[in-house]
């Protein structure tokens, strides 16, 4: 995957969400410097890192796929996609459910790990 322009390094070579960054110093380092762990995983193992992720909000899960020119929606098996976005940031900010986004209901995902 072609490295998005979100993504940044820090002064010791590392990695990191340029757009959602990590607050150590208002956050701690338990989430790696985010709020919890739907931000951990959403904001640095999904966008950053590239791993696939699960969640489920009102008990439905859902699978996001992370791919070497996209990021999707999918079904559990991580083979079809039901909606596609340029990145991990876009799908983030822009895939709705009930009417929000993503973004818009980090606080309510629950179990948000990676695949």
């Amino acid at each position: 995957m072609k490295e998005p322009d979100y993504i940044a390094l820090d002064m010791f070579w590392n990695r990191f969400n340029r757009k959602y960054p990590p607050n150590k110093k208002l956050y701690g380092v338990d989430y790696g410097g985010y709020r919890n762990q739907a931000e951990e995983v959403l904001f640095y193992d999904f966008a950053v890192q590239f791993y696939n992720v699960s969640f489920k909000y009102k008990g439905t899960p859902y699978y996001l796929l992370i791919d070497n020119d996209h990021a999707a929606v999918c079904d559990c098996n991580f083979t079809e996609e039901y909606e596609t976005f340029t990145d991990a940031v876009e799908l983030i900010e822009n895939y709705r459910i009930d009417g929000k986004t993503l973004l818009e209901l980090i606080d309510f995902l629950e179990g948000v790990v990676t695949e």
